[in-house]
């Protein structure tokens, strides 16, 4: 019973006060003729007055004046999470948070009755979208991923400028879209927003449950296994336990499997697989884990140890597919090194490899040394070039040209011209001085590095680095290494190579696989004769491996540093050819090095057509392809066709057009939606205005929106709290929902309505009057006073 509130006669109070007062003088009176103590007389005189006072007081007609919810007037939102996280039973429930959020929608609910008597009910359920829907009587748990706040945002929207009183969500506040939920928080007006009270569905404890929660690929140059796929899983109440994690191909065959032994109760482990992709482009890779007890049915999707086993299967994208890749070679002489980086990347499908060979220097020309009427180059008599306008001239160097697509490719030699250059993703200087190119062409090649973005690999031979005049050249300043006049050693004292700390955390620079058998490697192999000697390397420049002499001198091997787009390194050997020489014929490591060195020289390198998939996050419907086109000299393209032909997980293809984007040049998007769970495939085709083809691209990514639901299989009490304190409202019990429905009279609300209720419409105030006024009566009679 609340103190009053307002009086409405208060012009009585003279009136009362004088009853008051003789009420007072009565009781004083009467106590005063009887026998007793004292204090028991005080006491009974007191509740005599009080209940008089109760009934006397009621002459100034006390009322409460109470602000309460208009009926019907206000607005109150309620929010059914629907998505199949919702199917998990928790630990030591008897039934799912499906059927516990039925129950409490169900329409014989007292709370969501008294909600209808005091306030216009909307009724939603939500996923990733937000539905109206007249009543809960159909509600399942069914749908894939939950927008929360997304959700939220769209519903006050929707009612904007409505009396809104509150939005009461029933979630278990586990949001799929992971990438975009910080920044929605930051982006939110949340003043905008009523009060939202969220009713966390779900228990505190983990469900006994193993699950993969992450899933990622990289990819290095090392041959051996070029593709590192990586899953993170988490298991609860399997503590002790084994696990099998398998990974498989696109068509679920068995690729490799690790076993697990003793799981930690909740703790995060990692699995890491190697392989090589067997095709170019997109491949698709599978990861599935069970317990190892459970084996025979967990791999058919029906273990009944689990709360689901949605989250034991994830799927990766691994694209191997951004070749073939041009190198060109440059060398002032045959040599060994040509011999073997040829065959070493005769096996590679991914790299081709062009050869521009000297094989005589430029000679001052004199009449007697042809024959009459012939001006050409003797040393090309014999060869298919027989046109004396065409063929290599006296006083011009002769080349032989290696795998070219065609007679005029370098027919001219070294490219001039940034279209030519261009074409290539790197280029390897082995044995050239630095006088066998132009300005111009020292020029090119710093743009085909720094702008570009190609990479320039420089071999130690005998007129290479500083023996070969490049000091305070223009391809000098490309160089990781300071040049200074020491020229190529070819020492009498062999040198022996070693890898640094760097090199070893350099995937491309390693031949084994595991420490041990690269060390041992490293012991076996055999010693260099020739060393282009760098005492000083650049800032910014790494040393990947070193060669000591048998002095104990050391000095660097192997220098690589980016420069601008690009990358360059330098080898400092200059007779790599002797490691295959000295070594066995069953052994191919000099093959794999320099396979893997040219892939780290075109790893990045940028081409013609660039592609992109952007997203939000996993869970989300959409994605926006993008596409980067370029011309000859990588200027952006601006009247490129682009079409795309995107292969759907149920082997459906549909055809698009991607249009061009007015606020960056070269640039053509392309957005799709797709409801379908599974690997996409994306062919991006590129065409220049004459309808010649540029070049051609796949890509692909993966839709998960399940692996997204059920990353954590605990509700997400923290954010709902942070949701509630952030809109004045606050998190609500399931069991207190009829508890919070009659707190909404004394919360605020739009739109109320005032209500006075006077004190002798209350029987309480009567019913105390009486009991306090019995209870002084027995009192006396008991002690046998008048």
């Amino acid at each position: 019973m609340m103190f009053p509130n307002y009086w409405g006669s208060w012009d009585w109070i003279g009136s009362v006060a004088i009853l008051l007062a003789v009420a007072v003088a009565v009781i004083l009176w009467s106590y005063t003729m009887a026998r007793g103590s004292l204090w028991l007389k005080l006491s009974l005189g007191l509740v005599k007055f009080i209940a008089i006072a109760l009934l006397v007081v009621c002459l100034l007609e006390p009322m409460n004046r109470l602000s309460r919810p208009e009926p019907g007037a206000n607005l109150m939102l309620v929010l059914a999470d629907d998505s199949q996280s919702l199917q998990i039973k928790d630990r030591g429930a008897s039934e799912s948070r499906e059927f516990a959020l039925q129950r409490l929608l169900n329409k014989d609910s007292s709370w969501l009755d008294n909600l209808v008597g005091d306030f216009d009910v909307r009724r939603y359920q939500f996923d990733r979208q937000l539905r109206p829907v007249a009543n809960f009587e159909a509600f399942q748990a069914d749908q894939r991923g939950s927008d929360l706040i997304g959700n939220l945002k769209l519903a006050s929207e929707r009612l904007a400028g409505r009396p809104v009183a509150g939005i009461v969500v029933l979630t278990d506040g586990n949001m799929t879209d992971t990438g975009l939920v910080e920044s929605k928080w930051q982006n939110i007006d949340w003043s905008k927003l009523p009060p939202i009270y969220p009713v966390v569905i779900g228990q505190p404890e983990p469900a006994d449950d193993l699950g993969i929660t992450r899933v990622w690929s990289s990819q290095t140059n090392f041959e051996s296994a070029p593709v590192t796929i990586t899953a993170e899983l988490i298991a609860h109440g399997f503590s002790g336990k084994s696990i099998v994690v398998q990974l498989l191909d696109s068509a679920n065959r068995e690729l490799d499997r690790q076993t697990v032994r003793r799981v930690e109760e909740g703790r995060t482990f990692a699995v890491r697989f190697n392989t090589q992709p067997k095709r170019r482009g997109v491949n698709v890779y599978r990861i599935r884990t069970f317990l190892e007890s459970d084996e025979s049915l967990a791999t058919v999707g029906k273990s009944v140890l689990e709360a689901t086993n949605v989250n034991n299967e994830r799927i990766v994208i691994v694209n191997r597919g951004r070749g073939p890749y041009r190198v060109l070679y440059v060398t002032g002489r045959p040599n060994w090194e040509l011999k073997f980086l040829r065959r070493a990347l005769a096996v590679d499908d991914e790299i081709s490899l062009v050869a521009l060979v000297r094989i005589a220097r430029r000679e001052a020309k004199f009449s007697f040394r042809g024959r009459s009427g012939q001006e050409s180059n003797p040393l090309y008599r014999g060869f298919a070039n027989q046109d004396d306008d065409t063929a290599e001239q006296h006083d011009e160097p002769v080349f032989l040209r290696l795998g070219t697509q065609d007679q005029e490719e370098l027919r001219n030699g070294f490219p001039q011209d940034a279209e030519t250059l261009f074409q290539y993703d790197a280029v390897v200087l082995d044995d050239v001085e630095a006088n066998f190119f132009t300005e111009e062409q020292k020029s090119l090649l710093k743009k085909f590095i720094s702008l570009r973005g190609g990479g320039l690999l420089m071999l130690g031979g005998l007129e290479s680095f500083a023996a070969g005049g490049y000091r305070q050249t223009t391809i000098g300043e490309l160089l990781p290494i300071y040049l200074d006049d020491r020229i190529a050693e070819t020492a009498s004292q062999p040198y022996q190579l070693n890898l640094t700390r760097e090199g070893w955390l350099q995937p491309w620079v390693r031949i084994a696989s595991t420490e041990e058998h690269e060390r041992t490697r490293l012991a076996a192999m055999p010693a260099f004769q020739t060393l282009n000697v760098a005492q000083t390397i650049k800032p910014g420049a790494s040393v990947l491996a070193t060669v000591k002499s048998s002095t104990g001198t050391e000095l660097p091997a192997l220098i690589v540093q980016p420069f601008g787009k690009g990358r360059v390194g330098a080898l400092m050997v200059g007779d790599w050819w002797r490691w295959h020489m000295q070594s066995s014929v069953e052994n191919d490591d000099m093959m794999k090095s320099w396979r893997q060195m040219v892939r780290w020289l075109v790893s990045d390198v940028p081409r013609r057509v660039e592609a992109e998939v952007l997203r939000d996050s996993e869970a989300a419907q959409s994605v926006q392809l993008v596409v980067d086109v370029r011309d000859e000299s990588f200027r952006p393209l601006d009247n490129a066709q682009v079409a795309i032909s995107i292969s759907t997980p149920d082997n459906k293809t549909i055809q698009l057009v991607a249009s061009a984007v007015d606020a960056q040049a070269g640039r053509y998007v392309a957005d799709f939606a797709s409801q379908q769970a599974g690997a996409f495939r994306a062919e991006v085709i590129a065409k220049a205005a004459d309808q010649s083809l540029i070049e051609q691209r796949e890509i692909g990514w993966v839709a998960d929106p399940d692996a997204a639901e059920f990353r954590s299989l605990v509700p997400d009490r923290k954010s709902l709290v942070r949701l509630a304190e952030r809109t004045g409202g606050e998190v609500i019990d399931p069991a207190g929902l009829n508890a919070f429905v009659e707190s909404l009279d004394d919360r605020k609300v739009p739109i109320t309505v005032t209500q006075l209720i006077p004190w002798w419409h209350r029987w309480m105030v009567m019913a105390m009057a009486l009991s306090l006024l019995v209870t002084e009566w027995g009192f006396r009679r008991w002690k046998g006073w008048p």
